[in-house]
């Protein structure tokens, strides 16, 4: 008889970007935690606020640059991820990042777009030479058969982010993030949960976006187990 092959357990990363504990977006961080926890998958939590994430790139970033007169943040990211010399606080968030088999961004929509730190996020954590980079993207991009998922909350209703609304399509302002960085580096880009109108909807409401979300993550995590 051949030896016994276990799995190891499903893994994913929330990045929360939301200045407010007591946010919508908290108590959806909060229910996904409880959600993939409960499916038996290990959760690692980026809180950008709590944590003091910097979101700004910069020399900061690199222990040794190869260039210490001028910073070209991709060429110092490539020798940075080649020799060993990310900062401390990056390389924990890039080690988190390649645990990870499912990526979560939790955060509201401001001015159509992530909140700052959370770009930030991307932009100091996407290295070049490691998550991308040297012709690895998209179908060959280093974080192929992960999956990754915007969780947002939005100030106006459904009605707005709609083909002919107020603000546009929702999938057409979030082009950037689902091609330009999930897709980008080889993640597989999910639809989206949004609770519309988040900061205006009464008890009943939020209720059942959080029921919403707690469904969907748990038939993600069914799905992803009976695959494996």
């Amino acid at each position: 008889m051949g030896a016994m092959t276990i799995s190891s357990p499903r893994s994913a990363l929330l990045v929360y970007a939301h200045p407010e504990p007591t946010s919508f977006a908290a108590a959806l961080r909060q229910r996904a935690e409880r959600e993939l926890t409960q499916a038996g998958w290990t959760v690692e939590v980026s809180d950008l606020y709590a944590e003091g994430f910097n979101p700004v790139a910069g020399p900061g970033d690199f222990t040794a640059p190869s260039d210490p007169r001028r910073l070209h943040v991709q060429h110092e990211q490539a020798h940075a991820a080649s020799s060993g010399t990310l900062a401390p606080d990056l390389l924990r968030e890039v080690e988190r990042l390649e645990r990870a088999d499912l990526l979560v961004f939790l955060a509201p929509l401001w001015w159509f777009g992530l909140p700052a730190i959370l770009k930030g996020w991307v932009d100091r954590v996407f290295v070049f030479g490691r998550v991308y980079g040297n012709g690895l993207t998209f179908e060959t991009g280093p974080l192929r058969g992960k999956q990754a998922m915007l969780a947002l909350t939005t100030g106006g209703p459904e009605s707005s982010y709609s083909q002919g609304g107020a603000h546009g399509e929702l999938d057409v302002l979030l082009h950037s993030v689902h091609h330009g960085m999930f897709r980008f580096t080889g993640m597989d880009a999910l639809d989206p949960f949004v609770a519309w109108g988040a900061g205006w909807a009464d008890d009943a409401t939020r209720a059942a976006y959080l029921d919403a979300f707690g469904k969907r993550l748990a038939e993600l995590a069914s799905a992803d187990s009976e695959a494996a």
